[in-house]
């Protein structure tokens, strides 16, 4: 051996670097490929965490091709083994040792193709009850996913649906064409208030359940009843029998109403074409109004509150308040129109009043003063005649004009009524021959 070494030692040096070059080539080479080698072999070897998982079908997942593991966008391990168990497909993955604590019983498993290749990758999702899996876990089916292709969508679908299908995509197409995708976010954008209104009516349809329980339940005791007086039910019978013999009787009457509605009809359609070009009139003007509606929605949203804190003293309060004066004011308003009358009247009165109280109020230019002026000299004189009093009370004074003429008068008066004289001498008059 040794003397074969040392005849073609050149030769076997030659061989021993050609290997050696060999292997520095197929370690550089496996070094850059994506795919992991086991712990065994020397220096590129990693001891990872190997986890199984079943798959209904695990078409296009190829061993050995950098086929990954993601957990939330990062990859995590690679595929590396598939194989037939049961009639199902065993996926085999080695994941990093410090993402394995991560895995919990609860874990999922989703085929997806990264590219429209088909190159596959498995997304984890890592469950979040329990403690975490052990190594050589098997992920049942029932917390896998495979890919679906869109082929067998499509394919599952009976040919009239495809048919319709491809009359759909064509007919979108051609409606999202020239402006038509403009007026597609307009609709959606009017979407939004009806998946509101569609939530209260939800919730309102909800709330009712309770109801409805009720109403099947009340249903039910009346079934229960009416089965109970079958004999009544059984002569209400007799009497819609006799009922729709009524109709029948008057067939010549229905078809002449009959006969009557094509023109009603015609009339309704032109009603309706009519309305139609109205609400071809009005669409414009709805449209413009659509800002001002929806700028309105805070306005009506911020009264909500307003108006249902003022119901209940408008319920409770107004309105047993207005059925209780609704008498009152019917007959208020049957006495309102004689005094509507007499106010009328009243005006002129009123008219003439204030021309007589202007005119005792006037104030002449010049000198002479107004009606107004003297008032106060009548109040001064009028308190100065009630002035005096006496055992009868206030004395009106005044002036007696008593001449020579008077005198003789009362000298006549005397002869005819001597009483009178005690008069005279009281109050002091004097006689004709002092004065005359």
């Amino acid at each position: 051996m040794r003397q074969a070494i040392g005849r073609y030692l050149k030769d076997f040096i030659a061989v021993l670097i050609l290997a050696v070059i060999g292997l520095a080539t197929l370690f550089v080479i496996l070094s850059q490929q994506s795919s992991a080698l086991p712990s065994w072999f020397p220096i590129l070897g990693e001891d990872r965490f190997e986890l199984k998982a079943q798959f209904q079908t695990a078409q296009a997942v190829t061993p050995g091709q950098g086929q990954s593991v993601n957990m939330a966008g990062v990859k995590v391990g690679d595929i590396t083994g598939v194989e037939l168990e049961d009639g199902v497909a065993l996926v085999t993955m080695q994941v990093d040792n410090e993402y394995s604590d991560l895995i919990h019983p609860d874990a999922s498993f989703l085929l997806r193709p990264r590219t429209g290749l088909q190159d596959m990758t498995v997304e984890l999702d890592p469950g979040s009850e329990g403690e975490s899996v052990p190594e050589g876990t098997t992920i049942p089916l029932a917390s896998t996913k495979p890919n679906v292709n869109v082929d067998q969508i499509l394919a599952s679908l009976d040919g009239d649906t495809q048919a319709y299908l491809r009359l759909l995509l064509a007919g979108g197409a051609e409606g999202l064409s020239d402006g038509g995708d403009r007026e597609l976010a307009a609709v959606l954008r009017r979407i939004e208030p009806t998946t509101r209104d569609l939530a209260k009516i939800n919730g309102a349809i909800a709330k009712r359940r309770d109801n409805l329980r009720r109403v099947i339940t009340n249903f039910g005791k009346i079934s229960e009843r009416l089965a109970a007086n079958d004999v009544r039910v059984a002569q209400f019978v007799d009497a819609q029998n006799s009922v729709l013999g009524a109709f029948a009787d008057q067939e010549q009457n229905l078809r002449a109403t009959l006969r009557g509605l094509p023109g009603a009809l015609s009339e309704t359609r032109r009603a309706l074409d009519a309305g139609e070009q109205l609400s071809n009139e009005l669409e414009p003007a709805l449209r413009r109004l659509l800002p001002a509606a929806q700028a309105l929605d805070p306005a009506l949203q911020a009264l909500q509150p307003f108006f249902v804190n003022t119901t209940p003293p408008i319920r409770d309060q107004i309105r047993p308040f207005t059925g209780e004066v609704k008498d009152v004011v019917k007959d208020v308003k049957k006495a309102s129109e004689p005094l509507a009358s007499s106010a009328k009247g009243l005006k002129g009165t009123f008219t003439e009043l204030t021309s007589v109280l202007n005119g005792l109020a006037y104030d002449p230019p010049g000198a002479q003063e107004g009606y107004l002026f003297y008032l106060s000299w009548l109040n001064h004189n009028a308190n100065s005649v009630l002035l005096n009093e006496d055992s009868a009370g206030p004395v009106v004074r005044s002036i007696a004009m008593y001449s020579c003429f008077i005198s003789q008068l009362a000298d006549n008066a005397l002869q005819s009524r001597p009483g009178l004289a005690t008069q005279r001498i009281l109050t002091r008059l004097p006689v004709s021959t002092e004065i005359c």
